[in-house]
C-alpha cells in the first residue's frame, strides 16, 4: 500500500485554490474510510465476542465502554486543539510555529498516555462498578478493560497521529494507517478469540497490538524528509505557556462534550442495567457498534472539513471558510439521511450479524429505530463544532456543547425512562439530536454572518 499522494506535497497552496467541493473530497473520502476502519476495532471485537464468548461477554465490553469514552475525551482534548493550531499557523505560513503546536501536542499526550497506565490498577474496577458491572460480568469487564488501560500509549498516540496527519494536509496517509491498524486488528481477534480461545482478553489484545501498528505509521508520517511538517527533538520538551493555552482553549469543548457523554453512557448503562438486565446491556453495545459504521461517514465530513477552515482562515479567506461550511452542512444531513433509512428498514438484518439471541434482538431491534428517528439534525451539530473549532472559538464551542448536553441529553436521559422504562431510554437519543441541531443552527447562523465582518480577517 502505497503513501505517496499529491496531498503530500511540501507545497499546501492547494488548499487554498482548490474547488471547494473538490477539497472537502479530498480529506473526506480518506477520513471516512479511515472511521470505517477505526470503528471496526469495536465491531470486529463485539463480533468474535458475541459469537465466540456470548452474551456476557458483550456485555463486559458494553460496561468498559464509558471508560474507553474517557480515555478518547482527553485525546479530543489535545488533537482537536492541537490540530486546530497546526491548521491555523500552516495557513499562515508560519511553520516553526505550527511544529512547535505539534511538539506541544505530542508532550501533553505523553503525560496522559502514563495517567491512564496507573489507572489500570488503581482505578478499572471502581470505573466498571459505576457503569453497572454486576459480579457476574466484572471479572471478564475487568480483565478487558486493564489491558487497554495499561496499553494506553497506543491507542492514544495511534489516534491523535491520525488527527494531525490530516491537520497537516495529508489525509491520504493518515487513512492508511487506519487500515493498516484496522485490517491487523481482524486478523489479531481471529488468532487471539478464535484461534486460540483467549475471550475477552483475546478481545483486548487484539486491539491495542492492533492500535500500537496504527501509531507507528503515523508517527513515522512526522520523521520523513519529505513530510511538510516533522516532530523536531527541540521541540519535545515543556511546551510554552501560551501554546498550551491555545491548545487548551479549543480543546476543552470536544473534551467537556466527551466526559459528558462518558457520565452519559455511565447513567445509560445503569438504567440499561434496571429496565433492560444484561440483554439490554448487550443491545446497547451492539447498537453503539453499527452506530459507529452509520454515524462516521457523515462525521468523518464534518471532522475533514475542519483542517479546511482552518487553513483558510489562517490565510485570510473568510469567503472559503463559508463556502466550507455550506458545503459540508449538505453532505452530512445528506448521509445522515441515508443511515436513517438504512437503520429503520434493516435493524434486524443489522442486529443478526452479532447475535442470534432472541432476548437481545427484542430489545435491540426496536431500540435501534427508535434511536436513529433523530439523526439527521445531527449533520447541524457536527458542521457547527467543527467550524468553531476550526475557526479557534473555544469558548462559543464549549458555549453550544454546554447547552446541547445540559438540556438535550442529560435532561431527557434522566426524565423518559421513569416513564418508558427501556423504551425510555432509547427515546433518549432522538430527543437530544433533535434538540442539539436546533441549538447548534442558531451558533452557526452566528458564524456566518461574522465571517462577512472585518473582524474575520484577523488571526492570531
Amino acid at each position: 500500500m502505497s503513501y505517496s499522494s499529491a496531498d503530500d506535497k511540501a507545497d499546501n497552496k492547494f488548499m487554498e485554490t482548490e474547488p471547494m467541493v473538490r477539497l472537502i473530497m479530498r480529506f473526506a473520502l480518506p477520513a471516512m474510510v479511515g472511521m470505517v476502519a477505526g470503528a471496526i476495532y469495536n465491531i470486529v471485537d463485539r463480533i468474535f465476542v458475541g459469537r465466540y464468548v456470548g452474551s456476557y461477554g458483550l456485555a463486559a465490553i458494553s460496561v468498559s465502554f464509558p471508560s474507553m469514552l474517557c480515555m478518547i475525551a482527553f485525546v479530543l482534548f489535545i488533537c482537536t486543539g492541537g490540530a486546530s493550531r497546526v491548521s491555523i499557523m500552516l495557513g499562515a505560513k508560519k511553520q516553526k510555529e505550527a511544529e512547535r503546536a505539534l511538539g506541544a501536542a505530542f508532550v501533553m499526550l505523553g503525560a496522559v498516555a502514563a495517567f491512564f497506565m496507573l489507572l489500570s490498577f488503581f482505578g478499572a474496577e471502581k470505573m466498571l462498578k459505576l457503569s453497572g458491572a454486576d459480579d457476574n460480568i466484572l471479572p471478564s469487564a475487568l480483565a478487558y478493560l486493564r489491558i487497554l488501560l495499561f496499553c494506553a500509549p497506543l491507542g492514544l498516540f495511534g489516534f491523535a497521529g491520525n488527527s494531525l496527519v490530516r491537520a497537516s494536509g495529508s489525509p491520504r496517509y493518515a487513512m492508511c494507517s487506519q487500515l493498516i491498524g484496522a485490517l491487523s486488528n481482524i486478523a489479531l481477534d481471529a488468532l487471539f478469540i478464535a484461534g486460540l480461545g483467549m475471550g475477552v482478553k483475546g478481545a483486548a489484545y487484539g486491539t491495542v497490538i492492533a492500535q500500537g501498528i496504527s501509531a507507528a505509521v503515523s508517527l513515522a508520517y512526522f520523521t520523513r524528509k519529505s513530510s511538510y511538517l516533522r516532530i523536531r527533538a527541540r521541540f519535545i520538551t515543556i511546551p510554552r505557556l501560551d501554546i498550551v493555552k491555545r491548545i487548551c482553549s479549543v480543546g476543552l469543548s470536544p473534551f467537556l462534550v466527551e466526559l459528558s457523554f462518558v457520565v452519559f453512557m455511565t447513567l445509560m448503562n445503569r438504567f440499561v442495567a434496571l429496565y433492560g438486565g444484561n440483554d439490554g446491556l448487550s443491545a446497547v453495545g451492539i447498537f453503539l457498534s453499527i452506530d459507529s459504521l452509520l454515524f462516521l461517514p457523515a462525521m468523518a465530513i464534518a471532522e475533514a472539513t475542519q483542517p479546511v477552515i482552518g487553513y483558510n482562515y489562517g490565510a485570510g479567506l473568510p469567503p472559503r471558510v463559508r463556502e466550507a461550511i455550506k458545503y459540508a452542512l449538505c453532505l452530512t444531513i445528506g448521509l445522515y439521511i441515508i443511515s436513517f433509512f438504512a437503520a429503520e428498514l434493516f435493524a434486524e438484518e443489522m442486529m443478526r450479524l452479532f447475535t442470534s439471541d432472541e432476548n437481545i434482538l427484542a430489545v435491540g431491534v426496536p431500540g435501534m429505530r427508535i434511536g436513529y428517528m433523530g439523526m439527521p439534525f445531527m449533520g447541524i451539530t457536527l458542521v457547527t463544532l467543527s467550524a468553531l473549532h476550526g475557526l479557534g472559538k473555544g469558548g462559543m464551542s464549549l458555549a453550544l456543547s454546554f447547552c446541547r448536553h445540559a438540556l438535550c441529553m442529560f435532561l431527557p436521559l434522566l426524565t423518559l425512562p421513569r416513564f418508558f422504562g427501556m423504551t425510555g431510554v432509547w427515546m433518549a437519543y432522538p430527543v437530544s439530536d433533535f434538540g442539539g441541531g436546533l441549538i447548534s443552527l442558531c451558533f452557526l447562523v452566528w458564524v456566518l454572518r461574522w465571517l462577512k465582518s472585518p473582524g474575520a480577517l484577523s488571526v492570531r
